[in-house]
């Protein structure tokens, strides 16, 4: 089995409400941004920053919540490709079971990123110790500095290359510390690695892809009205190549083991 890019395309039409299901999720994309314009007219209208300041707030939150359930329908797409392959896509109507998820998700993807983050703020403050240290150009210091920073680097790239096979790790059975299972991860990942790269270019040619529509989109208004579509699709269109990937390294490890 190998990714097919066309299949991720069309998938969606299969299920008979699939129009109806993207136009759902493009209109929350379009509200958890548009929303913040409340705050804008509450200020206006009242002249009070208190106002203002309060609608913001809860207008945040709000969207925060839109942005849960959202991450949560792409997770579940993925998660339900994977188990159920011939399944449709999930029903808007379970909003609290799509917070949840979404809310695992983004936790997992915290706990992922946090060595990174925590590197990259050790080595800010390295930087600007050693910048406002009176010895800034000693070359031990540069050294040193130019170690840790290449070291950064390198932990960044390899951060992010790897961050679609552990969102896969964590779309087989949604438990958080998914994202931090390396062994599992590469275990899906051994045998499937030439997989795994065209996975890595599909995301980037889909995410050109849609910038370049999306550029074209904004010259009308009409246009414009088309790019929350463009995003949701984009998500199911991304789901679908994980569920691909993984079902790919299930199916090689069946071989294998058959063999």
């Amino acid at each position: 089995m190998e990714l097919d890019f066309e299949k991720s395309l069309t998938y969606i039409s299969k299920d008979p409400g699939w129009v109806n299901k993207l136009l759902a999720g493009a209109g929350i994309v379009l509200a958890s941004f548009a929303i913040f314009i409340i705050p804008l007219f509450a200020y206006i209208f009242t002249e009070s920053a208190a106002a203002g300041f309060g609608s913001f707030v809860l207008c945040f939150i709000f969207s925060i919540l839109l942005i849960l359930m959202l991450a949560g329908y792409f997770v579940q797409t993925g998660n339900r490709r994977i188990n159920y392959s011939n399944t449709f896509l999930p029903d808007w109507n379970e909003f609290g079971r799509m917070m949840k998820t979404g809310l695992k998700y983004f936790v997992g993807l915290f706990i992922y990123t946090l060595p990174i983050m925590l590197l990259s703020f050790v080595f800010g403050i390295c930087l600007v110790c050693t910048v406002g240290h009176h010895n800034a150009f000693h070359p031990a210091a540069f050294i040193l500095l130019t170690l840790l920073g290449a070291f950064n680097l390198l932990m960044y790239i390899l951060t992010i290359v790897f961050c679609p096979l552990m969102m896969a790790n964590f779309f087989k059975d949604l438990k958080i510390l998914s994202f931090v299972n390396f062994k599992n991860a590469f275990e899906m990942l051994k045998g499937n690695v030439g997989n795994y790269c065209i996975l890595i270019l599909l995301f980037l040619a889909l995410s050109v892809m849609t910038q370049i529509v999306i550029s074209i989109l904004t010259i009308t208004i009409a246009g414009i009205i088309f790019i929350p579509v463009l995003y949701f699709y984009t998500y199911l269109v991304a789901a679908e190549l994980i569920a691909q990937f993984v079902l790919c390294a299930k199916e090689k490890t069946i071989s294998s083991e058959a063999e």
